[in-house]
């Protein structure tokens, strides 16, 4: 089978059924022959025990999805990250859900399982094979270099979050994370949930990122059980996705003034922070934009009055201050040339979101795979070459300007609306633009609409691959908070 026959449809998610036996093939000419990007890799086990392996690739020239389903016979499935390594982790996190790994000899990490508590776990394979201490890969360090231990718990306001540094006395050589610590196995609880009652946890998954994420979930049901969702809603879903998107590139620039000592810096940002959430709380209901969207459409419209008023003097206050913060040669210097991500990396590992838009990749899923009419005004994506942190934090200041430009546009046709969602069986893929990039949400319903099998992917599983690599290129200790602030991830959104 080639690749070409899977393209001929027209729909925006194309699903196509192959066997284990032509998928690395067809993986490796999707990628290098059609430009497609691996957006997402997850197991999904039957009633009956039939295991399927689904990967999703994002054509974003053609504004497409293509969903490849393959069936998995034992306890082997074909390796996809021998060929593309954007898979590695999702491959581990497979092993570790369901017992069954690659077809090959690569030693896997630990993702989501606490080794120490593995057998208190749920897991989402109903048959679980009990994971061999074997199949992981030791962290053996030799040399003079040794590991300096930092976290899981860190400074206040951080997450849990356990980061071994390989040195040999300041310079970090290598670096490897554990993220079980927020486990909190989100998927595997919205088994058997009506769609109404699970977004109520989706939206918990990476708080952060709460209209992202449940937008995308509220996609994937809308499209099982083909819900039109009302104009007007979809505006207002839009307004809150760039509110969401300026509080969070806000208090990205805050935790970055704190990072390179700008305690003056960091307070003025953290006022523009507070604005912005409490005009979330005056539009909204809610500082963090909880109980926004839903299935069918929208809870509540905004107060469109009260985002007139308040928005205009936040964004010429952070004006002033972006601009003095790009004057303070303490502050750039410590952001120029750290954390580089090349775009090579950034294409290889698949990034998304204002990570890979730095690193000179041209991806916005609001442009490349438009859904709400919202989506036709985004014009241009703020793109930057450089892909340090500086560059992060650039792209960061243009997306604020572009979430007010797109706000003022649509306020005006926001309102509430909600269409009635019918009980319906089948799967479908959602997704949305999060302040953090592509979030994806995977759902399948069975005979009376429940959830039989749920997927989130937010944008922070997609990045956090590259921290890695960011933190070797020529870093020192203290350019590791730099670098995570610049990267504005959630260590929940990976650990879900």
């Amino acid at each position: 089978m080639s690749a070409l026959a899977l393209l001929d449809s027209p729909d925006p998610v194309g699903v196509a059924q192959v066997q284990a036996s032509q998928l690395g093939e067809l993986s490796h000419e999707l990628a290098t022959e059609h430009g497609a990007r691996l957006a997402d890799l997850f197991g999904d086990e039957s009633d009956d025990g039939q295991m399927m392996l689904r990967v999703v690739y994002a054509l974003d020239r053609e504004q497409r999805y293509l969903l490849l389903e393959c069936p998995v016979d034992g306890e082997r499935f074909p390796p996809l990250s021998d060929l593309d390594p954007a898979a590695f982790v999702e491959e581990c996190e497979i092993y570790e859900q369901y017992g069954i790994r690659p077809d090959n000899k690569k030693r896997l990490n630990r993702v989501l399982v606490p080794p120490h508590r593995a057998a208190a776990f749920a897991r989402m394979g109903r048959n679980h094979r009990a994971n061999q201490a074997r199949d992981y890969e030791p962290h053996v360090i030799s040399g003079e270099a040794f590991e300096f231990p930092f976290g899981p718990v860190r400074v206040a306001g951080w997450e849990s979050l356990y980061m071994g540094l390989v040195t040999t006395g300041e310079e970090v050589l290598d670096l490897y994370l554990f993220h079980w610590h927020k486990h909190r196995g989100v998927e595997r609880r919205l088994w058997g949930l009506a769609p109404e009652r699970a977004a109520f946890f989706v939206e918990r998954t990476d708080g952060l990122s709460s209209v992202g994420d449940t937008v995308a979930f509220c996609r994937a049901i809308e499209a099982v059980s083909d819900t039109g969702v009302p104009e007007a809603a979809a505006h207002t879903r839009a307004v809150a996705l760039e509110l969401e998107r300026l509080y969070n590139h806000v208090a990205a620039i805050a935790a970055l003034c704190q990072t390179t000592g700008l305690s003056v810096g960091q307070a003025r940002t953290e006022i523009v922070l507070e604005r912005l959430l409490r005009l979330n709380a005056a539009a909204f209901g809610h500082r963090y934009l909880f109980g926004v969207a839903c299935p069918g459409g929208v809870r509540r419209a905004p107060d469109t009055d009260a985002v007139r008023l308040a928005l205009p003097g936040v964004l010429d206050e952070l004006r002033y201050l972006v601009a003095a913060l790009l004057r303070t040669n303490s502050h750039v210097d410590r952001l120029e040339a750290t954390g580089v991500v090349t775009a090579e990396q950034a294409h290889r590992l698949s990034l998304v979101g204002p990570v890979a838009r730095a690193s000179g990749q041209d991806i916005d899923a609001r442009r490349d795979h438009p859904v709400g009419p919202g989506d036709e005004l985004l014009g241009g994506v703020p793109t930057r070459a450089d892909g340090d942190a500086l560059a992060r934090m650039q792209v960061m200041v243009d997306e604020v300007e572009q979430a007010a430009r797109l706000i003022g546009a649509q306020l005006n046709s926001t309102g509430p609306g909600r269409a009635a969602v019918q009980p319906a069986a089948g799967n479908a893929l959602g997704w949305a633009e999060s302040p953090r990039g592509e979030a994806l949400a995977w759902v399948s319903l069975d005979g009376k609409g429940r959830i039989r099998r749920a997927r989130l992917r937010p944008a922070s599983v997609r990045n956090w691959r590259a921290f890695d690599d960011a933190a070797r290129s020529q870093n020192v200790f203290t350019d590791i908070p730099i670098i995570e602030a610049s990267f504005w991830l959630t260590v929940a959104g990976f650990a879900r």
